[in-house]
């Protein structure tokens, strides 16, 4: 925040960038509710001053009618607006706060699947990865959307784990929990291959000594900050935990149990499953669209 940070003791605008820095806010946060106030002041091309109550209801109007704003958009300018309001009354420079909870908009709550993925972009980011990507990064990827596992159970799985006879995998998750979770077909090919791509490893006898399925090139156990850095650099939607969601989000679609996908994934609260139970939005869209006339 080099740009906001300054000793000028006059800029209201400057002494709240502090202000928000001081408590530790996060960067971004500060840039966005800067930038959403200095759009207000520029609105009424104004240096940064008090706040008035004609004012507020002047810019709601605007932002809602003129600039065709959403309620999300209108009500995070409002929330940067009051919080500077706030710092203003606290350093003794305005008497009150002129946001009032009736400005804000009422938005519907969203019951939809938190999967923000479709398969078409996943196939395309699986893609990338087939092609540019060594063969374990893509036997990753793939896994992680056939089994529903976190990024960081998935690199802790070891060869004792996996049974293939009973087509079932052993994995520790949080809390140092055990569960023992199905494997559908194509895990337990995707599994194969990446025991099988071992032999193409440079550092093949330390490879063969170790217990985990996945492995770095010489031989150690693979961090989630390297898989999650091969999933930026694709894609800025996709992360391994999108994967997760669409693995839960396609077995609920596909007619099966709560409970079974709740002893799946891990969760210890059936309400945290209760999420995927709502449609995606492409669900959404495909009942519209089968209700044309």
């Amino acid at each position: 925040m080099n740009e906001t940070t300054n000793n000028d003791t006059t800029n209201p605008i400057i002494l709240y960038a502090n202000y928000l820095q001081d408590q530790n806010k996060a960067e971004n946060t500060v840039k966005s509710y800067v930038h959403d106030i200095g759009l207000f002041f520029k609105y009424f091309n104004l240096s940064p001053t008090t706040i008035t109550r004609e004012q507020i209801k002047e810019y709601n109007k605007y932002l809602e009618k003129t600039k065709k704003n959403n309620a999300k958009s209108i009500n995070r300018s409002l929330s940067a607006l009051k919080s500077y309001n706030e710092f203003l009354v606290k350093e003794g420079l305005q008497d009150s706060v002129m946001i009032l909870s009736t400005d804000y908009i009422s938005i519907q709550k969203q019951n939809i699947s938190p999967t923000k993925t479709n398969i078409k972009e996943i196939t395309k980011f699986m893609d990338k990865i087939q092609k540019n990507e060594c063969p374990r990064n893509y036997y990753i990827v793939r896994l992680l959307l056939n089994s529903g596992l976190r990024i960081s159970e998935e690199l802790n799985i070891e060869l004792d784990d996996i049974n293939f006879k009973k087509e079932s995998l052993r994995v520790i998750g949080k809390g140092s929990k055990q569960r023992i979770i199905p494997l559908n077909k194509t895990a337990i090919e995707i599994i194969k291959l990446a025991i099988e791509d071992r032999k193409n490893y440079k550092y093949a006898v330390e490879i063969m000594n170790s217990p985990y399925l996945f492995l770095s090139n010489k031989g150690g156990k693979l961090e989630s900050c390297t898989i999650e850095r091969i999933f930026n650099k694709y894609s800025n939607v996709i992360t391994p935990h999108s994967c997760r969601h669409m693995f839960a989000t396609n077995y609920l679609e596909n007619g099966n149990r709560m409970d079974v996908l709740q002893m799946i994934l891990g969760h210890s609260n059936p309400r945290t499953t209760m999420i995927y139970n709502h449609p995606s939005q492409s669900k959404i869209m495909e009942s519209v669209n089968n209700c044309c006339i």
